[in-house]
């Protein structure tokens, strides 16, 4: 499975916007976007991230966010709900931090994220990749991983 990312628009904000969790995950935090949109009339993220929509045959199927801090790569992410569960999570993840690093053409050294305690699925995940758990945070966990 190959994702392909690009610069996320209008649209793609306002798609992964309704996507619908189940249980604990909370909904994808896309108001900073539309907030950063109508003041400036550019899309920025959390945290003045730069979001990035995925693909998979010209459809939205994942949002991968960055702040690049020095040698620091800082992600968000998410992946559409009906594509969860299927075993896609370590590639998503890996090929998401593979276009980041190329992306920014940056000497990075260190990727971390945050997730939710409960969110053991995505948890094994990041650790099966080589992230290990930092700090706990609240209810959040930060995870890095030396690249």
């Amino acid at each position: 499975m190959e994702f392909k990312f690009r610069p996320i628009k209008l649209e793609d904000v306002k798609q992964i916007d309704s996507w619908n969790y189940e249980n604990f995950v909370e909904k994808v935090e896309m108001k900073p976007y539309f907030e950063s949109f109508q003041h400036t009339g550019q899309l920025k993220g959390p945290g003045g991230c730069e979001g990035y929509a995925a693909f998979v045959d010209e459809e939205v199927v994942g949002l991968f966010e960055f702040n690049i801090n020095r040698n620091l790569m800082e992600i968000g992410l998410a992946l559409r709900p009906d594509w969860i569960g299927k075993g896609l999570g370590a590639t998503y993840v890996k090929q998401g931090i593979a276009f980041g690093i190329h992306h920014y053409d940056e000497d990075m050294n260190e990727v971390r994220l945050e997730v939710d305690e409960q969110n053991k699925a995505a948890i094994r995940v990041y650790e099966k990749i080589g992230f290990k758990k930092i700090e706990q945070k609240q209810c959040d966990i930060e995870m890095g991983m030396v690249l």
